[in-house]
């Protein structure tokens, strides 16, 4: 499009109606024409009337100027309006194409005009992409339709900038009413609508401070005090609804008699006067006034005035921010009813009370009560000068040094503790000390509370000594002295000395007791003990275990020469007299000697039971003589062996349970006739990771003396439960039940009956399949509450058997009381039932009671075919032994009841 250029001053139209035109001209006369008075000189009127035309000419003319003037100044306004305004004019002549921006157009789109001409695409290209599209459509339809242009979108300046137009534009019509032309304005808005968006995010932060302020009441009011805005905490509070108070005064939230009594002590009239009356001239006040909620309560609220400024220096209005504050008073009260309580209490308690500081003089006294100067013997002006260390025990300085030390940094500290005071004439004082933070304090103390525990503390003393000593000698007993024992032996392991134990018994002292009677048998033990004593080391102990066994414990040993001149004095001192009353008596002693190893493997009950044996050999000598564990002592090294031994089997079971390294092996138990398995009994085997496969015989003994066998016997139920189960799923009816041995840890623990219904539900094995395996040895252990246990799994189909018969002590009415369903002879008769007679009579005794009690009897050991012809004819239907089968792993042992039993094949 063509660029029309600005039009020059020159160019400007001036109405006619604002030119002031002179007056008509005379008509012009002929030449020659005379004048009215018949004469003249044509000339001269020819002369005349070129001045006059000249006249008007010029004054024509200076109107004219003057009109130029009067525009070139309104142009000027209007250019200089335009330019505070930010708005420029333009026009598109439709018909021609021509285009025309003002000088304010190129400045409001930084253009030069005249390298930039006026152009409708050249401004569109500098409409932002997103403005552009819709902004074409709009000044293109109204080319077309004649429609106002009302349109506003942003236009990135050649600065970079981007700015914000608003343009308006107006068509123009033909007498045919054709738009040919459009002519309009742009003005720079950008700051007026940035304007508008920061009123508006002000107005929107505004309703959210009153939305958000759902703690306090923010109201507004006009200068006459009535409510313009009434906020969501003012509704909380208050309970009025905003529609409800919209529009009236303020003065109905107050309480009324409160703002009468404000208004006579103010001079101003009851009303919102009183509330606003300070704000209003500009000083903000905050007060407490009491508001009236919708249901009538009343509310303590500490209101802050605030007026807001209106036109001309005038109020616009005020705002009111109020925080209820009725619970918090509620609070107040309520503590300062505490602190008096407290203070009554801290006064007159019966215990110690104290105050103490925790700042820069930590654990000194701030203040204490009159109890706790009774207690402790000092006064309150004494103890106000000293800290809580001041009064305590030498021995546990340290710990309040700790503990107060640990409360100042704010670290866990111990807050209840016993401890040993010092009162003020130096008797020994226990307390119960216990401190706390003041609660609801900022200040830096405690409260320390103590109770007398003195007398609790001594009856605790004798109860402990009379527990761990000798009623009637004041030495330690067993129990003190195990402990003294441990305590040695664990120095001894890292010292690398020995501890002695002497073991030693009176020699004579039943005569003493029976001829001169018990007082003086006592008297005797009391003067032992003494001469004991006064006969050790330094540091070495003596106790009395009961009657007149005495033993001492010598700690740090090099050899046992020491600990047999320390025997040689205790013989020399028992055997001085005794004087008791009138009567001198004579005592010795016999004396056994034990050093423990220098391995540190030795226990306490190891070394007692070894100098006991070393004295008992120091009687059968002699007595009055000692005698050394070990030495001369043949039955010595196998003890030591067996120690060793299950010291070492403890340790490797305890990793042998974790590690899982038992497995189960099952020997048949066959039909003596027909050859067919009848039952299979499981064995446990240990894989052991340094001596391969071990049988029971190796480590059972041991397992059995400890928790082990627990553990071993649990898998053993469980094991033996699902490969029972595998074979009645493999088998069918020919699969055989299971026995599994139970130990009497087992039987002691209780848990048997839960265990095994547990187990057959976890394998699907039916309970008939089970058969419960229990030693005779194990009888005894047989309570009511296990019996009813056994009757309770038999109810449930569970078989119990009796294995190692003949080898306990138990009575054939002790057989006859249990639920038991199979005898198993033991294999020590079966072995000599072919050459001792006695073995022979008691399995064939057996046989007799298991066919009167209707009970099956299985033989055990069977190893030759002569053992099983001769228990056949005996009457016993069942065996096992090497003789039909040895113990089978899992999948040898399914081929074999396949083979012997046949059914399903898996």
């Amino acid at each position: 499009m063509a660029h029309r250029p600005s039009r020059p001053q020159a160019d400007v139209v001036v109405p006619a109606a604002r030119v002031p035109i002179p007056a008509a001209l005379p008509p012009a006369r002929a030449v020659g024409q005379q004048s009215a008075d018949g004469g003249g000189d044509p000339l001269a009127d020819l002369r005349g009337r070129l001045a006059e035309q000249t006249a008007l000419r010029v004054q024509a003319e200076a109107s004219v100027a003057v009109l130029t003037a009067r525009v070139r100044e309104r142009e000027r306004i209007l250019r200089a309006a335009q330019e505070l305004a930010r708005v420029g004019d333009w026009s598109w002549d439709l018909r021609t194409g021509h285009m025309y921006w003002s000088e304010q157009v190129h400045r409001l789109v930084g253009l030069d005009p005249a390298t930039s001409p006026a152009d409708f695409d050249r401004y569109m290209s500098m409409v932002v992409d997103e403005d552009r599209d819709s902004s074409r459509t709009h000044v293109l339809r109204a080319a077309e339709t004649g429609e106002d242009i009302e349109l506003e979108h942003r236009v990135l300046r050649a600065d970079g900038s981007v700015r914000e137009m608003s343009v308006r534009g107006l068509a123009e019509r033909d007498a045919a009413g054709t738009v040919v032309k459009l002519t309009g304005s742009i003005q720079d808005v950008t700051e007026i609508r940035q304007a508008a968006r920061d009123l508006r995010r002000s107005r929107d932060l505004f309703a959210g401070v009153l939305d958000a302020a759902t703690q306090q009441s923010i109201v507004a009011t006009d200068p006459r005090g009535r409510i313009t805005v009434f906020n969501r905490g003012a509704e909380r509070m208050l309970g009025w609804l905003e529609d409800d108070v919209l529009g009236t005064s303020h003065e109905r939230l107050h309480d009324p008699d409160e703002l009468a009594e404000r208004a006579g002590e103010s001079g101003l009239p009851a009303g919102h006067p009183v509330v606003l009356a300070r704000a209003a001239t500009g000083e903000a006040e905050t007060r407490r006034w009491t508001l009236r909620t919708r249901d009538g309560r009343r509310r303590c609220v500490e209101v802050s005035v605030t007026a807001m400024p209106g036109p001309g220096g005038t109020t616009g209005g005020f705002i009111l921010v109020g925080t209820d504050i009725t619970e918090r008073l509620a609070a107040e009260q309520a503590l300062r009813e505490s602190e008096s309580r407290f203070q009554d209490m801290f006064r007159y308690a019966p215990n110690g009370m104290m105050l103490i500081r925790l700042g820069s003089d930590v654990g000194r006294f701030s203040q204490v009560n009159a109890a706790l100067c009774r207690l402790t013997g000092y006064s309150e002006e004494q103890l106000l000068q000293m800290r809580v260390v001041d009064l305590t025990a030498d021995e546990e300085k340290h710990l309040h040094v700790e503990r107060f030390g640990a409360m100042a940094a704010g670290q866990p500290a111990e807050t209840t503790a016993e401890r040993h005071w010092v009162r003020a004439d130096g008797q020994d004082l226990w307390v119960q000390f216990s401190v706390t933070p003041r609660a609801g304090s900022t200040d830096s103390y405690l409260i320390g509370q103590v109770e007398d525990i003195t007398a609790r503390r001594q009856a605790e003393a004798r109860l402990t000594h009379q527990a761990l000593h000798d009623g009637l000698t004041g030495l330690p007993n067993r129990i003190l002295l195990t402990d003294r024992i441990e305590h040695a032996l664990a120095s001894a392991k890292r010292s690398g000395h020995a501890v002695g134990v002497l073991y030693l018994d009176l020699d004579g002292f039943k005569s003493i007791n029976d001829t001169a009677g018990h007082a003086a048998g006592d008297d005797v033990l009391v003067q032992v003990a003494g001469r004991l004593t006064r006969a050790l080391r330094p540091g070495d102990t003596v106790a009395r275990l009961g009657g007149d066994e005495f033993v001492v414990v010598c700690e740090t040993l090099d050899d046992v020469t020491v600990a047999q001149r320390i025997a040689q004095r205790i013989l020399d001192a028992v055997r001085r007299p005794y004087q008791h009353g009138n009567q001198v008596l004579r005592l010795s002693a016999s004396v056994g000697i034990c050093l423990s190893e220098t391995d540190g493997t030795s226990t306490a009950a190891q070394l007692l039971n070894a100098a006991d044996q070393a004295m008992y050999r120091a009687k059968d000598a002699g007595r009055d003589r000692i005698r050394v564990s070990g030495v001369d002592d043949p039955d010595h090294a196998a003890r030591s062996a067996r120690a060793a031994r299950t010291l070492r089997l403890q340790r490797e079971l305890t990793e042998a349970v974790a590690r899982d390294e038992f497995f189960f092996v099952g020997q048949p138990v066959h039909h003596v006739d027909s050859g067919r398995v009848a039952a299979v009994e499981t064995l446990i085997r240990w894989r052991h990771p340094d001596r391969g496969v071990l049988g029971p015989g190796e480590f059972l003994d041991v397992a059995e003396s400890g928790d082990h066998i627990l553990a071993m016997g649990r898998r053993a139920l469980s094991e033996s439960c699902r490969m029972a189960g595998d074979w009645v799923r493999a088998l069918g009816p020919a699969a055989p039940p299971v026995h599994v041995n139970v130990s009497g840890r087992q039987l002691e623990s209780g848990n048997l009956h839960d265990d095994v219904l547990a187990e057959l539900e976890a394998h699907g094995l039916p309970p008939a399949q089970l058969v419960l395996e229990l030693t005779e040895t194990h009888m005894p252990l047989l309570a009511d509450s296990l019996r009813k246990d056994l009757l309770r799994l038999r109810e449930h189909g569970v078989m119990v058997a009796i294995d190692d018969l003949g080898t306990g002590y138990s009575s054939l009415s002790r057989i006859t009381e249990l639920p038991v369903d199979i005898l198993k002879i033991d294999v020590s008769f079966v072995a000599g039932i072919l050459t001792d007679q006695a073995s022979a009579a008691v399995a064939r005794g057996i046989v007799a009671i298991g066919e009167g009690m209707g009970l099956s009897v299985i033989a055990e050991g069977v190893e030759t075919p002569e053992q099983a012809t001769t228990l056949r004819g005996y009457g016993c239907g069942l065996v096992q032994g090497y003789h039909y089968s040895r113990p089978l792993p899992e999948d040898a042992l399914m081929d074999y009841l396949r083979a012997h039993n046949g059914g399903a094949q898996g």
